[in-house]
């Protein structure tokens, strides 16, 4: 079968490799979709965020190709969704309702850690199936069950933070996490929702999910903090959402939020962050990260698509094969800001 093999910075190659077989206890998921998520893109840009060799892609649907001895409650040609990471079970976080932190979750997930190659082949290995496959509902599609992965991802970061009906929020950065986000605190009730973001095509693409307002911090400079003032009573926003995982947005995102509100760290930072802490103190402002999701997260997330209570239209930018990996895949989403998603159909 072909795969897509991660070799270091901006080096991916093809290659060909013997079909995977089900050992005892796991599964082999013919793959359908695999998304291009912007970790995969961040690692493929900076060095020592994954280990070289490993095949890519933790955003995966396919149907299952073969089940190993010992897995109970599958059947052949089953639809499912793989993810989210595979918990162990056992460990403090596990047995204490942190399954995000599980301290062997990562190590255990497809398309991130050795030993557990991702989807972007055409066939995939689960090596934890009770934890990480999910049957899809019949009234959902695979290109929309592919986009669980991203909108669990911005479900948990609104239900670990402290937003409530009526708030006033801003979402710095409208890519797949910030445009889930926003539809997620529409659903929520959020009584306001401005988003920042350069790109013209997302803002107006944000605005169609239901913000309310889309500002270009490039041109608005300075006089953005004014302008989210003067739309939240002068004091700023109860909760800012921070998807873009750069050093402005995170400076930008602490300026804009009220005293002692919050601003929720969800992007992607692979540099250090200065901040004033003085500042922080003063305002009583507080920080607070979310990690991945679990399995409750998932499952809401097939319900709403199963109900259509969540929007996909647009939300896939381009379906691309594996041959067109590298050019209209990695270096496309590093170069151009339009794109949401690129799906790989191997």
């Amino acid at each position: 079968m072909k795969v897509a093999v991660y070799e270091g910075v901006r080096s991916i190659r093809l290659q060909e490799r013997p079909k995977p077989k089900a050992a005892p206890g796991e599964v082999i998921v013919k793959i359908k979709y695999c998304g291009i998520c912007g970790t995969d893109v961040h690692a493929y840009l900076h060095e020592g965020l994954l280990q070289p060799g490993l095949i890519l892609g933790h955003e995966n649907v396919g149907t299952i190709d073969e089940i190993g001895e010992g897995v109970e409650g599958w059947k052949l040609g089953e639809r499912v969704v793989a993810g989210p990471p595979g918990l162990c079970g056992e460990c403090y976080y596990c047995k204490h309702g942190y399954p995000t932190l599980c301290e062997t979750g990562f190590s255990r997930t497809n398309g991130l850690a050795p030993g557990h190659d991702g989807g972007m082949a055409e066939y995939m290995r689960v090596r934890e199936p009770k934890t990480m496959l999910h049957r899809i509902p019949d009234e959902v599609p695979s290109e929309d069950a592919v986009l669980v992965d991203i909108m669990a991802v911005g479900l948990r970061g609104i239900l670990q933070s402290k937003f409530k009906l009526g708030d006033n929020v801003v979402v710095v950065g409208a890519g797949a996490i910030g445009l889930c986000v926003v539809q997620w605190l529409k659903l929520g009730g959020a009584r306001h929702i401005t988003v920042i973001q350069p790109s013209q095509k997302k803002r107006e693409f944000a605005l169609k999910l239901s913000a309310d307002v889309g500002l270009n911090p490039l041109e608005e400079g300075a006089a953005i903090r004014e302008k989210v003032m003067a739309l939240y009573g002068g004091i700023g926003a109860d909760i800012v959402y921070e998807c873009a995982g750069t050093n402005p947005a995170i400076k930008t995102s602490l300026e804009l939020t009220k005293s002692g509100g919050q601003v929720m760290l969800l992007g992607v930072n692979e540099e250090e962050t200065p901040f004033v802490e003085a500042l922080l103190i003063q305002r009583e402002t507080e920080i607070k990260t979310s990690l991945a999701y679990g399995e409750d997260e998932i499952r809401l997330c097939l319900d709403f698509l199963a109900q259509r209570r969540f929007k996909t239209e647009g939300m896939v930018s381009d379906i691309i094969g594996l041959d067109d990996i590298v050019e209209k895949g990695f270096e496309r989403l590093a170069s151009t800001k339009g794109l949401v998603k690129v799906l790989l159909a191997p």
